[in-house]
């Protein structure tokens, strides 16, 4: 594929992802606020007990399948299937493959940033669509990032603007809750400014499901099978 094809082809994930948002909206809906309840509950525990170990294992045990269900919501939606609320379900049956993958790609690409930005968001665009590919078509843990390498060879670039994107949403947008205080003993505090709110909501309603979208485009177009290249041709 040309460079030009490539290009207008990740423009294209952005405005159809819009798309799939705006005419699934009343399906989405639902899920989202189903998983943005279930985040929430772990900041009680964290002033519950003053600690952060009960929210760190409630999210490895709840937030992290729920995360890694909600790519198969988007994976459909963006395919033009009908999402079911079970969807966001799917990663516990196959609970311990999804821990994992989840696990080594935030390690893996927390490592790199750790280490210098440049590598960690490399290694996050080869192997981002790891827990798609766990979820999605059942594969194993090591079949899943090899494939994921496989398919965004070539398309690193084009993914980066996604990627680039959400991060800034999450670094960027204010949080209502927020958890502060020392690490011995930390506690949650409400901003409930108007723009914190609006914020938020913006965030967690209409810019995150957005870009899950536009990722999930991207994994279904590289996914789908492309006419091998004319040799004359190239």
């Amino acid at each position: 594929m040309e460079e030009i094809d490539k290009d207008r082809a990740a423009i294209a994930w952005f405005t159809s992802a819009w798309d799939d948002y705006l005419s699934a909206l009343p399906r989405l809906l639902p899920i989202i606020l189903l998983q943005a309840a279930a985040t929430a509950a772990a900041l009680p525990m964290v002033r519950a007990w003053h600690s952060l170990v009960p929210a760190a294992v409630y999210s490895m045990l709840v937030i992290t399948p729920l995360g890694v269900g909600c790519t198969l919501v988007y994976i459909k939606t963006a395919r033009g299937d009908r999402a079911r609320l079970a969807d966001l379900f799917a990663a516990f049956p196959i609970y311990p493959r999804a821990l994992a993958v989840s696990l080594a790609l935030g390690l893996m690409t927390v490592g790199g940033l750790l280490a210098f930005v440049i590598p960690g968001a490399v290694l996050y665009l080869t192997y981002c669509f790891s827990e798609y590919l766990v979820i999605a078509r059942g594969t194993g843990v090591r079949e899943s990032f090899l494939l994921s390498r496989a398919l965004t060879d070539g398309w690193r670039l084009r993914l980066m603007p996604i990627a680039l994107l959400a991060a800034l949403l999450n670094l960027l947008a204010p949080e209502m809750f927020r958890i502060t205080g020392p690490f011995s003993s930390p506690d949650v505090t409400l901003d409930l400014r108007r723009w914190t709110i609006a914020s938020h909501l913006l965030k967690t309603l209409v810019f995150g499901p957005w870009l899950g979208l536009a990722m999930a485009r991207a994994y279904n177009f590289l996914l789908a099978p492309r006419p091998a290249e004319d040799p004359e041709n190239a």
